[in-house]
């Protein structure tokens, strides 16, 4: 009997060490950007498409899977993208990642030697800068802030042309600028004429709150030199580790037969269960609630910053999208320091100073708040206030 009780004991305790770390993060909220809130998933539809495949599994989908991916889940992550993002494809030439990290390291291994050339935006997304710090090729920033200069403003001059081009137009990672047509184009036509390709990474444009949605940069034209790269971190829960690539045609093949020797593909079942959510409506349905919920939170946070701070200290870029705000700061604040000191209360975010490369960078901080409930929001806020003012 003892021995029965221990594991029972145990898993009581691990329990209760996750409820008490759930209700800690949910004291105050935590405005860490990228994370959606994943009370709200639709688990109960979930669970019941995952109860009924397990309780007879087919044999294939407890072996290894499909190359690139169950068939099923690319025939419907295709027809969500042409229908909610204008994407030009077919399940041909979408791939299942494991999330968007390891997407941006199949196309490095993929298309990029040592010592080629990659562009990158500046500010960008810590993910791409982690993963080209672990090569050895060049990196060059491409300076978001100065597209509004004219054609070509921000892009590296001189050197050698980029093998890979990696940007985030429909919702600018972490500034939240749109990138205009024109730009969109202009950057088409650059990477047709020096052979270059565009990673577009779509993170979370799902959550667009007024307006009408931003298409893709890839389904600007057929055949565009652009794998479109997302994942369903951000529109379900991280940890699904469910993500894809949208390939141009020349590269699918190729792409599929390297993911499969590389990764070694899995998680069949879940890919199943996935696809079904999305063909009986819950996942369109699932995002148009959030898509509320986000914006009332959004409106809140927003506002509380106007109020308390002063409305130019909104970053002007930000448009009215996505899961975080860009609150800014005086050039002469500290935000690492700022961030350090509202962590150790509780309140997490991140600064804006770290998403430059160079540490000339603008001062700010990231709040994200999709994953902090709505009675959390402002007392969160007034401990980050306490932080903030001198």
């Amino acid at each position: 009997a003892p021995a029965r009780a221990a594991p029972v004991r145990l898993a009581r305790r691990a329990q209760a060490l996750v409820d008490d770390a759930s209700a800690a993060a949910r004291q105050w909220g935590a405005f860490m950007p990228g994370v959606p809130d994943v009370t709200q998933f639709p688990h109960r539809a979930f669970g019941r498409i995952v109860a009924r495949l397990w309780r007879d599994p087919a044999p294939e989908l407890l072996t290894y899977s499909h190359g690139g991916g169950h068939p099923a889940l690319r025939e419907a992550v295709a027809e969500h993208l042409r229908v909610a993002r204008a994407v030009r494809c077919d399940a041909d030439q979408v791939l299942i990642t494991e999330g968007v990290h390891q997407a941006i390291d199949l196309s490095l291994r993929m298309l990029a030697d040592p010592s080629d050339t990659v562009w990158v935006e500046e500010p960008g997304y810590w993910g791409f800068h982690k993963l080209l710090q672990m090569g050895a090729w060049r990196v060059r920033p491409l300076r978001v802030e100065a597209e509004g200069d004219g054609p070509g403003a921000g892009w590296p001059r001189g050197g050698s042309a980029p093998r890979l081009i990696f940007v985030t137009p429909s919702h600018q990672y972490p500034l939240g600028s749109v990138m205009s047509l024109a730009r969109r184009r202009e950057l088409l036509d650059f990477a047709r004429q020096s052979g270059s390709w565009i990673v577009e990474d779509d993170y979370d444009s799902e959550f667009r709150f007024a307006g009408r949605p931003i298409p893709s940069m890839q389904g600007l034209e057929d055949d565009s030199p652009v794998i479109y790269i997302g994942t369903f971190s951000k529109t379900l829960f991280p940890g699904l580790r469910v993500g894809y690539m949208v390939l141009p045609r020349a590269l699918a093949a190729h792409f599929r037969t390297a993911h499969a020797d590389l990764y070694r593909e899995g998680h069949a079942i879940t890919q199943v269960a996935l696809a079904e959510l999305i063909g009986q409506g819950h996942y369109a349905a699932h995002i148009r609630r959030m898509r509320v919920l986000y914006a009332r939170r959004r409106a809140l946070l927003a506002g509380l910053i106007a109020e308390h701070l002063g409305p130019d200290h909104l970053h002007p870029q930000a448009s009215n999208a996505g899961l975080h705000l860009v609150l800014r700061l005086p050039e002469d604040r500290d935000d690492v320091a700022i961030m350090e000191a509202a962590q150790a209360r509780g309140v997490l975010s991140r600064p804006l100073s770290r998403y430059y490369r160079r540490g000339d960078g603008r001062r700010g901080l990231l709040l994200g708040y999709a994953c902090v409930e709505e009675a959390n929001i402002e007392p969160a806020f007034r401990v980050l206030l306490d932080c903030i003012r001198p």
